[in-house]
């Protein structure tokens, strides 16, 4: 009688080569995945700083928030892909991201 299938040794051998190519994959893409916010946050801080010179152009004078540049159109949020927000250096009239306060 020949039977045509699988031995159960073979299904572990082939479960045992998928969980370790799973082992090494999963953290890589979680890792890239933190990389990819991280890149996505600085781009919108340099679209942030155009938006912010553009109002400078417009208005004569920097915004002193990021509601103003909500407000007037220029953008739709105030804080990165990332869920991180951004806020205005009084300084250099720059986007940077807003500190979190410690309490």
């Amino acid at each position: 009688m020949n039977k045509r299938g699988f031995t159960l040794t073979e299904l572990m051998i082939v479960l045992v080569v998928i969980s370790g190519l799973m082992y090494l994959l999963i953290p890589n893409a979680s890792k890239s995945k933190a990389s990819l916010q991280s890149e996505t946050c600085d781009a919108y801080i340099m679209l942030v700083n155009s938006q912010i010179e553009s109002y400078y152009l417009e208005y004569g004078v920097y915004p002193d928030s990021m509601d103003e540049l909500i407000e007037h159109k220029y953008l739709k949020y105030d804080h990165c892909p990332n869920g991180k927000l951004l806020e205005i250096n009084p300084v250099d009239h720059t986007a940077i991201i807003k500190e979190e306060d410690n309490e």
